[in-house]
C-alpha cells in the first residue's frame, strides 16, 4: 500500500510539472507615453526564433481602451558587423481592445519593438526591447 500512495504522489507531481511547463506565461511589459498606457505581451516567454503573436493593449489615462488608432510595430534585431540588415514592418490589426501582430523573429539575440501609434492627428512611439532564445 505504501509503494502504491508513493507512486500515486509522485505521479501526480510529474503531472503538475508538466502542466506547469505546458501553461508558460507570456511575456509582458508595460509603459507610458503620453496620455497612454501600452501594455504589451507575446504569447512565449521568453520570445522564440520563430512566429510569436505580439497583442497590445492601448488605454487612455482614463482606462478606456483605444480602438480607433492606427498602429505600426517595426521590430528590428541592432545592425551588426557583416550582416543584414533585419527590419520589419507591419500595421497591427483590431481584435476586441487589443492591436494584434505576428511576428517572425529569425534569430536570437536583441530585438527592439517600437511601436508608433497614430491617433486624432497624433503620432506617439514606444519603444520595447526583448531578448528571443
Amino acid at each position: 500500500m505504501k509503494i502504491f500512495i508513493k507512486t500515486f504522489f509522485v505521479s501526480v507531481f510529474i503531472l503538475l510539472l508538466i502542466a506547469d511547463i505546458s501553461f508558460a506565461r507570456e511575456y509582458k511589459a508595460r509603459k507610458k507615453i503620453a496620455d497612454y498606457t501600452i501594455e504589451m505581451s507575446i504569447d512565449r516567454n521568453p520570445p522564440i526564433v520563430d512566429k510569436n503573436t505580439l497583442s497590445l493593449e492601448i488605454k487612455e489615462a482614463l482606462g478606456r481602451h483605444v480602438t480607433d488608432a492606427k498602429v505600426l510595430v517595426n521590430y528590428y534585431m541592432p545592425p551588426m558587423p557583416g550582416m543584414p540588415p533585419m527590419n520589419y514592418k507591419t500595421l497591427a490589426k483590431l481584435s476586441g481592445n487589443k492591436y494584434v501582430v505576428t511576428m517572425d523573429l529569425i534569430m536570437s539575440g536583441p530585438w527592439n519593438i517600437v511601436i508608433k501609434i497614430s491617433r486624432a492627428g497624433k503620432i506617439e512611439t514606444v519603444r520595447f526591447t526583448i531578448d528571443v532564445r
